[in-house]
């Protein structure tokens, strides 16, 4: 059954006094239909061979795109459309956009209108393309808070990965933590306590977790070996193999081998980069 969004709105474009002193400001009288995976714009008082300017806005990554639409005319009624994949090539795949039209003929222009909303946005900002999916998925499990979503390209920190990797612990093996017992003198942190409490992460000495350190990604590679119980050990080539901490060499063997991380294309592991957040997520989603 295909589902259909209909939103009815009409969008006045701004005053005449910001164009120039030719340009006739034209109001747009527009009904908004999303249906399938296209977006169509029924524009009532357009006419055949008016053109339409269209500014779309991925509401996730912000990004933005910009059309020029000649009017179709079919059963009477004048409109423009705008597929799924348009948009995904232009701004990048999203679940929620706004859009701004305005009249872009030579005789007869006009500012572009008030945002129009279609779509639900995600809970996350700032994403890479290739992550949309894996971040998509994250959300629907709630393995992030909203500090994390606020920027998944932001490198994440030890008590980040913390929460994100008791929810997937929990999701995964179904036990958990109460973590009421404080085990750091830098940190009161549930899910930090939620971690060593079921072995997941441990501290960095002297009674210390160092909660917002950032990962990296051999130290990430020892916490997900450990949780997801890999077992292939076997050694994967790499040009960089003596960078690796000598406590994080199999771990990292571990991870390689089952998918969780990947060399980059000179066959480095990069062991001392740090990660950010839509790496972790995207890696811990895929598997569990």
């Amino acid at each position: 059954m295909k589902r259909i969004l209909i939103l009815m709105i009409i969008l006045i474009a701004a005053p005449l006094g910001v164009f120039a002193s030719k340009e006739a400001a034209m109001p747009l009288n527009v009904s908004a239909i999303k249906e399938s995976d296209v977006y169509n714009f029924e524009i009532k008082n357009a006419k055949a061979k008016d053109i339409i300017e269209i500014e779309v806005k991925s509401e996730g990554n912000e990004s933005k795109g910009l059309f020029k639409k000649n009017i179709i005319t079919k059963d009477d009624k004048n409109f423009v459309s705008i597929s799924q994949k348009e948009l995904d090539s232009a701004v990048g795949p999203s679940s929620g956009y706004a859009f701004r039209l305005r009249f872009a003929n030579k005789d007869k222009s006009s500012g572009f209108s008030n945002e129009l909303h279609l779509g639900k946005a995600p809970v996350f900002r700032n994403y890479s393309n290739w992550a949309y999916k894996d971040l998509l998925k994250a959300e629907e499990l709630k393995l992030f808070s909203k500090e994390v979503a606020t920027d998944t390209r932001a490198k994440i920190t030890r008590e980040e990965f913390a929460e994100i990797v008791v929810k997937a612990y929990k999701i995964k093996y179904k036990r958990s933590s109460q973590g009421s017992v404080m085990h750091f003198k830098d940190t009161d942190n549930q899910y930090v306590n939620m971690a060593y409490d079921l072995g997941i992460m441990s501290g960095k000495g002297e009674g210390t977790f160092a909660p917002k350190d950032h990962m990296t990604r051999e130290d990430y590679a020892v916490v997900i070996a450990n949780i997801f119980e890999l077992n292939n050990s076997k050694n994967v080539s790499m040009k960089d193999r003596k960078k690796i901490a000598k406590y994080a060499r199999e771990s990292v063997n571990k991870a390689l081998n089952a998918k969780y991380l990947t060399l980059d294309e000179k066959k480095n592991f990069n062991p001392k980069k740090e990660m950010n957040r839509e790496e972790v997520i995207s890696s811990i989603v895929r598997h569990i």
